[in-house]
């Protein structure tokens, strides 16, 4: 049986956008993450080793979306979940959720989920 950390609104600056004007300014996007593991080890030693850093994963998020200039959230999405899985082999599968607030003025976000297993 798998657990899942959670990362709820990790704020990402990025350039995102298929318009000049997004091309030129960094919008902030939300994104969520479900990461899926198995826990086990780590609940029973209390041993940090067996499992996931919630901190290292947000860091590892906002790094690649600084460093990325996308013009869809879709090749963003998967070019997160590719860099998760290759850094953290522990994680089993995970969602992710990507928001771009702003974009239609008349929605609070859109956005995309991808949901992604070894």
């Amino acid at each position: 049986m798998l657990d899942k950390v959670m990362i709820r609104g990790l704020k990402c600056p990025c350039i995102i956008g298929i318009w000049e004007w997004e091309r030129q300014v960094r919008q902030e996007l939300q994104i969520d993450l479900d990461l899926l593991l198995d826990t086990g080890k780590a609940a029973a030693s209390d041993d940090f080793d067996f499992t996931v850093s919630y901190a290292a994963v947000s860091e590892l998020v906002i790094s690649k979306c600084a460093d990325s200039q996308f013009q869809l959230i879709e090749a963003l999405a998967t070019y997160l979940v590719d860099a998760v899985f290759e850094k953290f082999p522990l994680i089993e599968s995970l969602r992710l959720e990507i928001k771009k607030p702003g974009a239609v003025p008349e929605a609070d976000y859109v956005g995309i989920e991808l949901q992604r297993s070894r």
